[in-house]
């Protein structure tokens, strides 16, 4: 088995080097399609990702065994290290009664049972149960020969996997900039402009929702009639300087009065959105509120919370949907969190 690398030890991050496999001397060729249907998704295993994040979980369960073999006797028979050897555990005492000795050597049971648990428990999970069907694979191509490393390994994979996942994430993010600046394009292109998404949001008639849109100013009045809320929204200077104004939401009382815990709640979690800029967004996303007397909370299911607050949090359902479609789910402020 590979030895794990030294604590000390600076390890190169790139390029990716998968340690190498030697070939059996005997020369044993591979039987083609000999693993074929073992493993679903053979492409999976030419993703840099998939292969970085499949020798961590190896380089981990190593680093796990090596743990695991100070367990006996050192780890597990500890306590009694003062009464057996004294020189050798300087500076601990010897435990004052057999009680306080046995709740020691249990204490050390229990922390090795449950190290060798989460051994287990990753051993015999569906992500390395596809790292083991991956090599019985290699074995059968290799004509049931198993291919040996090198000895060690020559990367810090954990470290790796850590460096692709952000460079992932910074990716997504790029690309999900590239095609909301492409949406803003589109939306300074249609022909009405603003006024334009807001007639074509009330053409749905969503049941609750009356929109209308100021005839003097950027700026629509939302009324969640079931609701009892008004809403007014209007447009600010966005913030990337691209024509496309951002919106911000303000609730309106009748006479000036001070609007309720509820809908404060419901403003700042409208404002607090992403999209800024989309308008069509936005509305969809206060018409979630029409049935806010109506709709428990999607985590604990219950209408109000400790303090007797409505679900004021609105979050897109991770659901998948039909193209121009968003359901809501409904949360609590703690639930959320």
């Amino acid at each position: 088995m590979a030895s794990a690398p030294n604590p000390g030890q600076t390890l190169p991050r790139q390029p990716v080097v998968v340690p190498a496999m030697v070939p059996p001397s005997n020369g044993a060729e591979a039987s083609t399609g000999a693993a074929s249907g073992t493993d679903p998704n053979p492409d999976a295993w030419d993703s840099e990702m998939q292969l970085v994040s499949s020798l961590a979980k190896l380089q981990k369960m190593e680093a796990m065994i090596h743990q695991l073999r100070t367990l006996l006797p050192e780890r597990l028979l500890e306590p009694l290290a003062p009464i057996v050897n004294p020189k050798a555990a300087a500076g601990r005492s010897v435990p004052k009664s057999p009680q306080m000795l046995y709740e020691q050597l249990a204490q050390a049971a229990r922390a090795g049972v449950s190290e060798l648990q989460e051994f287990q428990s990753m051993w015999r999970s569906p992500e390395m149960k596809a790292v083991w069907d991956r090599v019985d694979a290699q074995i059968k191509e290799n004509g049931g020969v198993m291919l040996q490393p090198t000895g060690k390994w020559e990367r810090d994979y954990d470290t790796i996997l850590a460096d692709l996942r952000e460079e992932e994430q910074a990716q997504n993010e790029q690309q999900q900039k590239a095609n909301e600046e492409m949406e803003r394009s589109k939306i300074q292109a249609t022909e009405g402009g603003w006024r334009a998404i807001v007639d074509g949001f009330a053409q749905k008639n969503v049941p609750g929702v009356r929109v209308l849109a100021s005839q003097s100013e950027a700026a629509v009045t939302v009324v969640l009639v079931k609701a009892g809320i008004v809403f007014r929204v209007e447009a600010i200077a966005g913030q990337d300087g691209n024509g496309v104004p951002d919106w911000r939401v303000f609730t309106r009382t009748p006479g000036g009065q001070t609007p309720s815990k509820v809908e404060t709640a419901v403003a700042q979690c409208l404002n607090a959105r992403p999209r800024q800029w989309d308008l069509l967004y936005l509305l969809d996303m206060i018409s979630s509120y029409s049935t806010i007397k109506q709709t428990p909370c999607a985590k604990c299911a219950k209408m109000t919370d400790s303090t007797a607050t409505l679900p004021t949090i609105r979050k897109p359902s991770s659901t998948p949907q039909e193209q121009g479609s968003q359901t809501w789910e409904a949360y609590h402020q703690g639930c959320a969190e």
